[in-house]
Protein backbone atom coordinates (compact mmCIF):
# COMPACT_ATOMS: atom_id res chain seq x y z
CA UNK A 1 0.00 0.00 0.00
CA UNK A 2 3.12 2.14 0.76
CA UNK A 3 4.76 1.66 -2.56
CA UNK A 4 1.06 2.31 -4.24
CA UNK A 5 0.56 5.94 -2.44
CA UNK A 6 3.71 7.50 -2.72
CA UNK A 7 4.12 7.38 -6.40
CA UNK A 8 0.29 8.38 -6.38
CA UNK A 9 0.91 10.87 -3.69
CA UNK A 10 4.17 12.44 -5.48
CA UNK A 11 2.31 12.90 -9.03
CA UNK A 12 -0.88 14.49 -7.00
CA UNK A 13 1.39 17.06 -5.11
CA UNK A 14 2.86 18.47 -8.42
CA UNK A 15 -0.50 18.63 -9.99
CA UNK A 16 -3.35 18.85 -6.80
CA UNK A 17 -5.05 21.68 -5.41
CA UNK A 18 -3.77 23.82 -2.81
CA UNK A 19 -6.93 23.93 -0.65
CA UNK A 20 -7.01 22.78 2.44
CA UNK A 21 -10.51 22.23 3.29
CA UNK A 22 -11.81 18.61 1.52
CA UNK A 23 -15.45 19.32 1.17
CA UNK A 24 -15.32 15.96 -0.99
CA UNK A 25 -17.31 18.13 -3.77
CA UNK A 26 -13.64 18.16 -6.32
CA UNK A 27 -11.25 15.15 -5.53
CA UNK A 28 -8.51 13.90 -7.82
CA UNK A 29 -8.34 10.36 -8.34
CA UNK A 30 -6.21 8.42 -11.00
CA UNK A 31 -8.74 8.86 -13.81
CA UNK A 32 -8.89 12.79 -13.50
CA UNK A 33 -11.30 14.68 -11.15
CA UNK A 34 -14.27 12.93 -9.89
CA UNK A 35 -17.82 13.75 -11.19
CA UNK A 36 -20.40 12.34 -9.16
CA UNK A 37 -23.72 12.49 -10.25
CA UNK A 38 -26.64 13.04 -8.03
CA UNK A 39 -27.35 9.70 -5.64
CA UNK A 40 -24.65 7.98 -7.05
CA UNK A 41 -21.47 7.33 -5.21
CA UNK A 42 -17.59 6.01 -5.87
CA UNK A 43 -15.78 3.46 -4.02
CA UNK A 44 -13.18 2.41 -6.14
CA UNK A 45 -10.22 4.72 -6.67
CA UNK A 46 -7.63 1.79 -7.76
CA UNK A 47 -5.68 2.05 -11.36
CA UNK A 48 -5.58 -0.87 -13.56
CA UNK A 49 -5.62 -4.11 -11.50
CA UNK A 50 -4.69 -2.82 -7.94
CA UNK A 51 -7.15 -3.22 -5.60
CA UNK A 52 -5.53 -0.32 -2.83
CA UNK A 53 -5.39 3.42 -3.76
CA UNK A 54 -6.39 6.97 -2.83
CA UNK A 55 -8.35 9.71 -4.00
CA UNK A 56 -6.73 13.10 -3.29
CA UNK A 57 -8.11 16.46 -2.35
CA UNK A 58 -5.88 19.43 -0.89
CA UNK A 59 -2.97 18.22 0.45
CA UNK A 60 -4.25 14.81 1.95
CA UNK A 61 -4.42 11.58 0.35
CA UNK A 62 -7.31 9.42 1.62
CA UNK A 63 -7.23 5.78 1.44
CA UNK A 64 -9.18 2.81 -0.37
CA UNK A 65 -9.48 -1.20 -0.97
CA UNK A 66 -11.69 -2.51 -2.87
CA UNK A 67 -12.19 -5.63 -4.66
CA UNK A 68 -15.35 -5.62 -7.18
CA UNK A 69 -15.98 -8.80 -7.69
CA UNK A 70 -16.74 -9.56 -3.81
CA UNK A 71 -18.82 -6.23 -3.93
CA UNK A 72 -16.78 -5.14 -0.86
CA UNK A 73 -14.72 -2.18 0.18
CA UNK A 74 -13.29 -0.76 3.27
CA UNK A 75 -11.93 2.52 3.69
CA UNK A 76 -13.10 5.99 2.19
CA UNK A 77 -15.85 6.39 -0.62
CA UNK A 78 -17.35 9.15 -1.66
CA UNK A 79 -21.33 9.47 -1.48
CA UNK A 80 -24.24 12.00 -3.39
CA UNK A 81 -26.88 9.87 -2.42
CA UNK A 82 -29.86 11.50 -0.86
CA UNK A 83 -31.88 8.18 1.10
CA UNK A 84 -31.72 7.90 4.66
CA UNK A 85 -32.79 4.56 4.59
CA UNK A 86 -30.89 1.03 4.46
CA UNK A 87 -32.62 -2.27 3.22
CA UNK A 88 -29.14 -3.74 1.74
CA UNK A 89 -25.60 -4.08 1.64
CA UNK A 90 -25.27 -2.59 -1.59
CA UNK A 91 -25.98 0.55 -2.35
CA UNK A 92 -27.39 1.50 0.88
CA UNK A 93 -24.36 1.18 2.74
CA UNK A 94 -23.85 4.55 0.87
CA UNK A 95 -26.53 6.40 2.86
CA UNK A 96 -26.04 8.72 5.51
CA UNK A 97 -28.39 9.36 8.12
CA UNK A 98 -28.76 13.05 6.64
CA UNK A 99 -29.24 12.50 3.46
CA UNK A 100 -26.50 15.47 2.30
CA UNK A 101 -23.31 16.76 3.43
CA UNK A 102 -23.00 19.47 5.81
CA UNK A 103 -24.67 22.64 4.27
CA UNK A 104 -26.91 20.57 2.43
CA UNK A 105 -24.25 20.36 -0.12
CA UNK A 106 -24.00 17.24 -2.34
CA UNK A 107 -21.17 14.97 -1.77
CA UNK A 108 -19.67 13.43 1.55
CA UNK A 109 -17.66 10.69 2.15
CA UNK A 110 -17.91 7.22 3.99
CA UNK A 111 -15.79 5.31 5.93
CA UNK A 112 -15.67 1.86 6.27
CA UNK A 113 -13.62 0.39 8.86
CA UNK A 114 -12.04 -3.17 8.80
CA UNK A 115 -9.46 -3.06 11.04
CA UNK A 116 -10.97 -6.19 12.33
CA UNK A 117 -9.54 -8.28 9.38
CA UNK A 118 -7.07 -6.02 8.22
CA UNK A 119 -4.37 -2.85 9.55
CA UNK A 120 -5.96 0.08 10.11
CA UNK A 121 -6.00 2.70 6.76
CA UNK A 122 -4.81 5.97 6.79
CA UNK A 123 -5.37 9.81 5.67
CA UNK A 124 -2.00 10.55 4.50
CA UNK A 125 -0.45 14.60 4.64
CA UNK A 126 2.25 14.93 2.10
CA UNK A 127 2.62 18.86 2.00
CA UNK A 128 6.43 18.14 3.12
CA UNK A 129 5.69 18.70 6.83
CA UNK A 130 3.97 17.91 9.61
CA UNK A 131 0.62 20.11 9.94
CA UNK A 132 -2.36 20.48 12.36
CA UNK A 133 -5.73 19.48 11.41
CA UNK A 134 -8.67 21.93 12.37
CA UNK A 135 -11.45 18.95 12.49
CA UNK A 136 -14.09 17.21 10.83
CA UNK A 137 -18.11 16.85 10.84
CA UNK A 138 -18.95 13.95 11.20
CA UNK A 139 -22.53 12.11 11.27
CA UNK A 140 -24.00 7.75 11.20
CA UNK A 141 -24.99 6.27 8.31
CA UNK A 142 -28.20 5.19 7.64
CA UNK A 143 -27.34 1.26 8.32
CA UNK A 144 -25.77 2.92 11.90
CA UNK A 145 -28.58 4.41 12.35
CA UNK A 146 -31.20 1.69 11.90
CA UNK A 147 -28.99 -0.82 13.60
CA UNK A 148 -28.76 1.35 17.01
CA UNK A 149 -32.75 1.95 17.11
CA UNK A 150 -34.35 -1.14 15.21
CA UNK A 151 -31.37 -3.87 15.85
CA UNK A 152 -30.04 -6.23 13.91
CA UNK A 153 -29.56 -9.67 12.95
CA UNK A 154 -27.14 -9.85 16.39
CA UNK A 155 -29.52 -7.98 18.80
CA UNK A 156 -32.04 -5.42 18.84
CA UNK A 157 -32.54 -1.68 19.69
CA UNK A 158 -29.18 -0.01 21.43
CA UNK A 159 -29.99 -0.53 25.46
CA UNK A 160 -28.47 0.90 28.44
CA UNK A 161 -25.08 -0.01 28.72
CA UNK A 162 -24.43 -0.12 24.78
CA UNK A 163 -22.24 2.37 23.09
CA UNK A 164 -20.53 3.06 20.08
CA UNK A 165 -17.27 5.17 19.74
CA UNK A 166 -14.86 6.27 16.90
CA UNK A 167 -10.98 6.04 18.19
CA UNK A 168 -9.26 8.56 15.99
CA UNK A 169 -5.60 8.45 15.99
CA UNK A 170 -2.96 11.06 14.82
CA UNK A 171 0.90 10.19 14.35
CA UNK A 172 3.56 12.61 13.27
CA UNK A 173 6.78 11.89 11.74
CA UNK A 174 8.63 11.13 14.63
CA UNK A 175 5.99 8.50 14.79
CA UNK A 176 4.63 9.91 18.20
CA UNK A 177 0.72 9.43 18.51
CA UNK A 178 -1.99 11.27 20.19
CA UNK A 179 -5.31 9.49 20.35
CA UNK A 180 -9.31 10.81 21.19
CA UNK A 181 -12.30 9.18 20.93
CA UNK A 182 -16.05 10.34 19.83
CA UNK A 183 -19.19 9.03 20.69
CA UNK A 184 -21.69 7.77 17.27
CA UNK A 185 -23.80 6.24 20.19
CA UNK A 186 -24.08 6.46 24.30
CA UNK A 187 -26.58 4.48 26.17
CA UNK A 188 -23.90 4.22 29.00
CA UNK A 189 -26.08 6.76 31.13
CA UNK A 190 -28.33 4.87 33.70
CA UNK A 191 -30.23 7.94 33.11
CA UNK A 192 -32.24 7.11 29.41
CA UNK A 193 -33.27 11.59 29.17
CA UNK A 194 -29.13 10.80 28.53
CA UNK A 195 -28.83 8.55 26.11
CA UNK A 196 -28.39 9.67 22.28
CA UNK A 197 -26.81 8.80 18.83
CA UNK A 198 -25.79 11.14 16.27
CA UNK A 199 -28.27 12.17 13.57
CA UNK A 200 -27.30 15.24 11.91
CA UNK A 201 -23.69 16.74 10.91
CA UNK A 202 -21.84 17.03 14.59
CA UNK A 203 -18.03 19.21 14.50
CA UNK A 204 -15.42 17.09 15.95
CA UNK A 205 -12.39 19.37 16.92
CA UNK A 206 -8.86 17.52 15.97
CA UNK A 207 -6.59 20.63 17.20
CA UNK A 208 -5.78 18.76 20.37
CA UNK A 209 -3.62 16.09 17.95
CA UNK A 210 -1.17 18.54 16.88
CA UNK A 211 0.59 18.96 14.02
CA UNK A 212 0.42 15.56 12.38
CA UNK A 213 1.42 13.33 9.27
CA UNK A 214 -1.38 10.72 9.76
CA UNK A 215 -4.86 10.12 10.83
CA UNK A 216 -6.09 6.81 11.48
CA UNK A 217 -9.81 5.84 12.46
CA UNK A 218 -10.92 2.76 14.69
CA UNK A 219 -14.57 2.22 15.70
CA UNK A 220 -15.51 0.40 19.16
CA UNK A 221 -18.43 -0.47 20.81
CA UNK A 222 -20.31 -2.57 22.86
CA UNK A 223 -22.01 -5.27 20.80
CA UNK A 224 -19.10 -8.20 19.98
CA UNK A 225 -18.65 -11.63 19.40
CA UNK A 226 -15.71 -13.47 18.81
CA UNK A 227 -15.38 -12.14 15.05
CA UNK A 228 -15.47 -8.97 16.63
CA UNK A 229 -17.86 -5.79 16.52
CA UNK A 230 -21.92 -6.95 15.49
CA UNK A 231 -22.45 -3.16 14.84
CA UNK A 232 -22.28 -2.13 11.36
CA UNK A 233 -18.42 0.07 11.73
CA UNK A 234 -19.21 2.56 9.09
CA UNK A 235 -19.66 6.86 9.73
CA UNK A 236 -19.55 9.72 7.40
CA UNK A 237 -17.41 12.81 7.19
CA UNK A 238 -17.48 16.02 5.34
CA UNK A 239 -15.73 19.35 5.65
CA UNK A 240 -12.05 17.36 6.53
CA UNK A 241 -9.66 20.39 7.82
CA UNK A 242 -12.23 22.72 7.91
CA UNK A 243 -14.06 25.99 9.41
CA UNK A 244 -15.26 25.32 13.07
CA UNK A 245 -18.82 26.38 13.47
CA UNK A 246 -18.64 29.67 15.05
CA UNK A 247 -20.52 29.49 18.55
CA UNK A 248 -24.10 31.26 17.75
CA UNK A 249 -25.81 33.57 20.64
CA UNK A 250 -29.33 31.70 20.64
CA UNK A 251 -31.91 34.19 20.03
CA UNK A 252 -30.47 36.85 19.17
CA UNK A 253 -31.28 38.64 16.17
CA UNK A 254 -28.82 39.15 12.95
CA UNK A 255 -27.88 42.33 12.38
CA UNK A 256 -24.31 41.05 10.17
CA UNK A 257 -22.33 43.78 12.42
CA UNK A 258 -20.81 40.90 14.67
CA UNK A 259 -19.31 39.88 11.06
CA UNK A 260 -15.55 41.38 10.18
CA UNK A 261 -14.77 43.15 6.79
CA UNK A 262 -12.66 45.51 5.47
CA UNK A 263 -14.24 48.28 4.29
CA UNK A 264 -16.44 48.36 1.05
CA UNK A 265 -15.75 44.45 0.83
CA UNK A 266 -17.61 41.33 1.35
CA UNK A 267 -18.10 37.76 2.38
CA UNK A 268 -18.82 35.48 -0.73
CA UNK A 269 -18.32 32.05 0.56
CA UNK A 270 -15.17 31.39 -1.46
CA UNK A 271 -13.71 29.99 0.99
CA UNK A 272 -15.71 27.13 0.73
CA UNK A 273 -16.71 26.68 4.23
CA UNK A 274 -20.60 27.02 3.06
CA UNK A 275 -22.13 29.10 5.51
CA UNK A 276 -21.81 31.84 8.48
CA UNK A 277 -23.86 32.66 11.46
CA UNK A 278 -24.69 35.86 12.83
CA UNK A 279 -26.89 36.16 15.84
CA UNK A 280 -28.92 32.89 16.39
CA UNK A 281 -28.80 32.08 12.55
CA UNK A 282 -26.64 30.29 10.47
CA UNK A 283 -27.28 31.58 6.91
CA UNK A 284 -26.48 28.79 3.65
CA UNK A 285 -24.16 29.79 0.96
CA UNK A 286 -22.52 28.23 -1.86
CA UNK A 287 -20.08 28.81 -4.61
CA UNK A 288 -18.36 26.97 -7.88
CA UNK A 289 -15.33 28.23 -9.52
CA UNK A 290 -16.08 28.45 -13.36
CA UNK A 291 -12.42 29.22 -15.35
CA UNK A 292 -12.02 31.72 -12.53
CA UNK A 293 -15.91 33.36 -12.60
CA UNK A 294 -16.50 32.76 -8.60
CA UNK A 295 -20.05 31.78 -9.23
CA UNK A 296 -21.80 32.22 -5.75
CA UNK A 297 -25.33 32.31 -4.03
CA UNK A 298 -27.44 31.63 -1.07
CA UNK A 299 -26.02 34.49 1.38
CA UNK A 300 -23.14 36.66 1.40
CA UNK A 301 -22.35 40.01 3.43
CA UNK A 302 -21.34 42.90 2.34
CA UNK A 303 -20.57 46.39 3.25
CA UNK A 304 -20.30 48.17 -0.28
CA UNK A 305 -22.08 51.50 -0.08
CA UNK A 306 -22.26 51.57 -4.20
CA UNK A 307 -25.59 51.40 -5.60
CA UNK A 308 -24.01 50.77 -9.29
CA UNK A 309 -24.55 47.85 -11.21
CA UNK A 310 -22.69 48.21 -14.64
CA UNK A 311 -22.42 44.76 -15.46
CA UNK A 312 -19.21 43.60 -13.54
CA UNK A 313 -20.87 40.43 -11.61
CA UNK A 314 -18.00 39.76 -9.41
CA UNK A 315 -18.02 42.59 -7.68
CA UNK A 316 -21.06 44.68 -8.40
CA UNK A 317 -23.56 41.63 -7.36
CA UNK A 318 -23.23 42.29 -3.56
CA UNK A 319 -24.55 45.99 -3.72
CA UNK A 320 -27.93 46.88 -2.40
CA UNK A 321 -30.48 49.62 -3.69
CA UNK A 322 -30.07 51.52 -0.79
CA UNK A 323 -26.03 51.64 -0.22
CA UNK A 324 -26.05 50.58 3.71
CA UNK A 325 -27.90 48.59 6.44
CA UNK A 326 -31.65 48.99 7.48
CA UNK A 327 -31.06 52.41 9.87
CA UNK A 328 -28.09 53.28 8.12
CA UNK A 329 -25.54 50.45 9.68
CA UNK A 330 -22.53 49.10 7.65
CA UNK A 331 -23.41 45.36 7.40
CA UNK A 332 -26.19 43.57 5.51
CA UNK A 333 -26.79 40.45 3.67
CA UNK A 334 -27.48 39.83 -0.03
CA UNK A 335 -29.00 36.53 -1.39
CA UNK A 336 -28.47 35.05 -4.79
CA UNK A 337 -31.18 32.34 -5.34
CA UNK A 338 -29.63 28.84 -7.13
CA UNK A 339 -32.35 26.42 -8.04
CA UNK A 340 -30.52 24.01 -9.85
CA UNK A 341 -28.12 22.98 -6.82
CA UNK A 342 -29.34 22.78 -3.22
CA UNK A 343 -31.13 26.20 -2.62
CA UNK A 344 -29.51 27.33 0.32
CA UNK A 345 -31.51 29.19 3.46
CA UNK A 346 -31.61 30.24 7.17
CA UNK A 347 -30.74 27.34 9.97
CA UNK A 348 -32.48 28.97 13.35
CA UNK A 349 -30.11 27.54 16.10
CA UNK A 350 -31.27 25.97 18.61
CA UNK A 351 -34.66 25.39 19.47
CA UNK A 352 -37.35 26.60 17.14
CA UNK A 353 -38.62 29.71 17.71
CA UNK A 354 -41.28 32.62 16.09
CA UNK A 355 -39.19 34.91 13.98
CA UNK A 356 -40.07 38.73 14.28
CA UNK A 357 -39.39 39.48 10.88
CA UNK A 358 -36.58 41.39 8.78
CA UNK A 359 -35.99 44.41 6.74
CA UNK A 360 -35.77 43.44 2.62
CA UNK A 361 -34.88 45.60 -0.32
CA UNK A 362 -33.53 45.09 -3.73
CA UNK A 363 -30.11 44.18 -4.61
CA UNK A 364 -28.93 46.87 -7.04
CA UNK A 365 -28.84 44.54 -10.15
CA UNK A 366 -32.27 43.59 -9.52
CA UNK A 367 -33.32 47.06 -9.11
CA UNK A 368 -31.77 48.40 -12.17
CA UNK A 369 -32.59 45.82 -14.21
CA UNK A 370 -36.60 46.72 -13.20
CA UNK A 371 -36.33 50.19 -13.50
CA UNK A 372 -34.37 50.40 -16.93
CA UNK A 373 -34.29 47.11 -18.39
CA UNK A 374 -31.47 45.28 -20.02
CA UNK A 375 -30.53 42.63 -23.09
CA UNK A 376 -32.47 39.95 -21.26
CA UNK A 377 -34.77 41.40 -19.18
CA UNK A 378 -37.90 44.30 -19.20
CA UNK A 379 -38.38 47.13 -17.87
CA UNK A 380 -41.04 47.04 -15.74
CA UNK A 381 -44.08 48.54 -16.64
CA UNK A 382 -48.20 48.69 -14.75
CA UNK A 383 -48.90 45.04 -14.41
CA UNK A 384 -45.53 43.59 -13.21
CA UNK A 385 -44.37 42.65 -9.85
CA UNK A 386 -41.37 41.10 -8.54
CA UNK A 387 -41.59 39.21 -4.73
CA UNK A 388 -39.42 36.78 -2.71
CA UNK A 389 -41.66 33.91 -0.65
CA UNK A 390 -40.26 32.67 2.71
CA UNK A 391 -41.36 29.56 4.27
CA UNK A 392 -40.74 28.28 7.39
CA UNK A 393 -40.49 24.50 8.29
CA UNK A 394 -40.45 22.94 12.16
CA UNK A 395 -37.88 20.83 13.44
CA UNK A 396 -38.78 17.71 11.63
CA UNK A 397 -39.08 19.76 8.44
CA UNK A 398 -42.49 20.38 8.13
CA UNK A 399 -44.01 23.27 6.34
CA UNK A 400 -45.34 26.06 8.82
CA UNK A 401 -46.31 28.29 6.10
CA UNK A 402 -45.40 30.80 3.83
CA UNK A 403 -45.16 34.66 3.63
CA UNK A 404 -44.48 36.74 0.34
CA UNK A 405 -43.18 40.12 0.03
CA UNK A 406 -43.27 42.52 -3.43
CA UNK A 407 -39.64 43.53 -3.95
CA UNK A 408 -41.89 45.37 -6.74
CA UNK A 409 -45.49 45.82 -7.34
CA UNK A 410 -47.15 47.95 -10.34
CA UNK A 411 -50.39 45.81 -10.07
CA UNK A 412 -52.39 49.00 -9.44
CA UNK A 413 -53.52 51.03 -11.67
CA UNK A 414 -53.01 54.09 -9.68
CA UNK A 415 -49.19 54.99 -10.73
CA UNK A 416 -48.84 56.70 -6.89
CA UNK A 417 -49.75 53.26 -5.59
CA UNK A 418 -46.72 51.27 -7.60
CA UNK A 419 -43.17 50.80 -6.02
CA UNK A 420 -40.04 49.06 -7.00
CA UNK A 421 -38.35 48.99 -3.71
CA UNK A 422 -35.67 51.06 -3.01
CA UNK A 423 -35.48 51.74 0.56
CA UNK A 424 -35.58 48.64 3.66
CA UNK A 425 -38.56 47.90 4.45
CA UNK A 426 -39.51 45.87 7.43
CA UNK A 427 -41.51 41.88 6.49
CA UNK A 428 -43.46 40.21 9.22
CA UNK A 429 -42.76 36.64 9.65
CA UNK A 430 -45.00 36.00 12.73
CA UNK A 431 -47.32 34.08 11.09
CA UNK A 432 -44.78 31.41 10.26
CA UNK A 433 -44.95 29.83 13.97
CA UNK A 434 -42.23 28.05 15.56
CA UNK A 435 -39.56 27.36 12.83
CA UNK A 436 -36.34 25.74 12.60
CA UNK A 437 -36.01 26.99 9.09
CA UNK A 438 -36.33 29.59 5.98
CA UNK A 439 -35.81 28.97 2.86
CA UNK A 440 -36.41 31.33 -0.51
CA UNK A 441 -37.79 31.40 -3.56
CA UNK A 442 -38.40 34.14 -5.83
CA UNK A 443 -40.81 34.91 -8.52
CA UNK A 444 -41.80 37.38 -11.46
CA UNK A 445 -43.86 38.48 -14.41
CA UNK A 446 -40.72 38.71 -16.41
CA UNK A 447 -39.90 35.55 -17.64
CA UNK A 448 -38.39 33.73 -20.23
CA UNK A 449 -37.59 29.83 -21.82
CA UNK A 450 -35.58 29.33 -19.25
CA UNK A 451 -37.28 30.89 -16.28
CA UNK A 452 -37.30 34.03 -14.39
CA UNK A 453 -35.47 36.67 -16.64
CA UNK A 454 -35.36 39.27 -13.45
CA UNK A 455 -32.25 39.11 -11.55
CA UNK A 456 -32.61 36.52 -8.28
CA UNK A 457 -31.10 39.11 -5.84
CA UNK A 458 -32.65 40.30 -2.52
CA UNK A 459 -30.81 42.18 0.42
CA UNK A 460 -32.18 41.29 4.12
CA UNK A 461 -31.20 42.87 7.43
CA UNK A 462 -31.51 42.40 11.14
CA UNK A 463 -33.35 38.99 11.01
CA UNK A 464 -35.16 38.31 13.93
CA UNK A 465 -35.00 42.14 15.15
CA UNK A 466 -37.42 44.36 16.35
CA UNK A 467 -40.60 44.83 14.34
CA UNK A 468 -40.69 48.63 14.10
CA UNK A 469 -43.17 50.94 15.43
CA UNK A 470 -44.47 52.61 12.33
CA UNK A 471 -45.67 49.22 10.12
CA UNK A 472 -44.68 50.22 6.77
CA UNK A 473 -43.28 53.58 6.49
CA UNK A 474 -40.25 54.37 4.95
CA UNK A 475 -37.34 55.01 7.10
CA UNK A 476 -36.57 58.05 4.87
CA UNK A 477 -38.07 61.41 5.46
CA UNK A 478 -40.84 62.50 3.15
CA UNK A 479 -39.48 64.99 0.42
CA UNK A 480 -41.84 67.82 1.66
CA UNK A 481 -41.85 67.55 5.71
CA UNK A 482 -44.53 70.19 5.78
CA UNK A 483 -46.81 67.56 4.21
CA UNK A 484 -48.71 64.02 5.48
CA UNK A 485 -47.88 61.19 3.88
CA UNK A 486 -50.68 58.45 3.90
CA UNK A 487 -49.68 54.60 3.35
CA UNK A 488 -51.41 51.70 3.73
CA UNK A 489 -50.22 48.96 6.05
CA UNK A 490 -47.84 47.08 3.67
CA UNK A 491 -45.92 50.16 3.16
CA UNK A 492 -47.43 51.60 0.09
CA UNK A 493 -47.83 55.12 -0.59
CA UNK A 494 -51.66 56.21 -0.87
CA UNK A 495 -52.40 59.21 -2.82
CA UNK A 496 -56.08 59.57 -1.45
CA UNK A 497 -57.59 57.86 1.84
CA UNK A 498 -58.31 54.30 1.76
CA UNK A 499 -61.22 52.11 4.03
CA UNK A 500 -59.79 50.48 6.76
CA UNK A 501 -56.62 51.22 8.97
CA UNK A 502 -54.27 53.72 7.53
CA UNK A 503 -50.90 55.23 8.28
CA UNK A 504 -50.25 59.09 8.37
CA UNK A 505 -46.49 60.58 9.03
CA UNK A 506 -48.09 64.01 9.73
CA UNK A 507 -46.08 67.20 8.97
CA UNK A 508 -44.20 67.28 12.47
CA UNK A 509 -42.78 64.51 11.73
CA UNK A 510 -45.39 61.82 14.58
CA UNK A 511 -47.50 58.58 13.18
CA UNK A 512 -50.78 58.39 13.81
CA UNK A 513 -53.09 55.09 12.96
CA UNK A 514 -56.43 56.81 11.37
CA UNK A 515 -59.33 54.06 10.53
CA UNK A 516 -61.45 55.32 7.51
CA UNK A 517 -65.46 54.20 7.05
Amino acid sequence: MKKIFYSFAALCFAIGAQAQVVTFENVDTFEGELTLNADNYQRNFMDEDEIEGYFVSGNFAFPNYCIEDWDFYCGFAISARTETTFAKTTPDQFNSCVGHGVNNSKNYAIYYDASSMMPPMYIENFSGEDQPVTGFYLTNTAWVTKAILEGDGYGGPFETGDYLKLIITATNSAEETKTMEVFLADYTSDEAANHYYLKDWTWVDLSPLGALSQLSFVIDGSRKNDWGLTTPTYFCMDDFNGVAPQQAEEGQAATFEDLTLEPESFWNGTDGTGSFISGGFRFENGYQDYGGYPYCYGFYYTNRTATTYTGDAVNEQYNSCVGSGAENSATYATYNLNLFDNPKGVVVMGEPRQISGCYLTNNAYAYLSMLHGDNGTKKFAEGDWFKVTITGSDAEGNATGSVDFYLADLRSSTASEQYILDEWRWCDLTSLGKVQRLDFNMSSTDNGEWGMNTPAYFCMDNLGGEQPTTVGISQRQSVCPSAAVRYSLDGRSLSVAKKGLNIVRMADGTVRKVIVK
